[in-house]
């Protein structure tokens, strides 16, 4: 596989998870732009002076995370084989999530100054979002 369609298969996901983030939080007034709360974690991180990172520092992130996702996406799929890649990218997208949730969590608790989200509802929300992700790198290998 090139460089340029894995780009392509992590920015196109990436942007989708997002899309859908921004459309519950769009429905719920709630705050679960995940590049959002990047760049508000690195903004209050008390270890950078000053800081006044903008949202592309968020975005940038996010980008990079969705690439290690991407990675462990294609790691899984060559260790479990003979399994329809939707339903692959279903079970990955749930289990990417927590894994997501997990490093929220984790984020949030060491952080000193954390952005403030309702919890419970991000994370569902962010479980939901990975599984868009993989439905949408599952769609993206098929069609290449």
């Amino acid at each position: 596989m090139t460089v340029l369609k894995i780009i392509l298969i992590n920015i196109i996901p990436v942007t989708c998870m997002t899309g859908y983030s921004y459309l519950v939080s769009l429905s719920s007034n709630m705050n679960f732009s995940e590049p959002n709360l990047l760049k508000q974690l690195v903004n209050r991180a008390s270890i950078i002076s000053k800081s006044d990172f903008g949202i592309w520092v968020g975005w940038c992130l996010h980008f990079a995370i969705g690439l290690v996702f991407l990675f462990g996406y294609f790691l899984c799929r060559e260790i479990i084989t003979n399994t329809p890649e939707l339903l692959y990218a279903l079970v990955f997208g749930f289990f990417a999530g927590l894994f997501g949730v997990i490093g929220w969590k984790l984020m949030f608790c060491l952080h000193n100054n954390p952005p403030q989200v309702p919890k419970f509802p991000f994370y569902v929300q962010l479980v939901r979002a990975h599984i868009v992700f993989s439905g949408i790198v599952a769609t993206m290998l098929l069609l290449f």
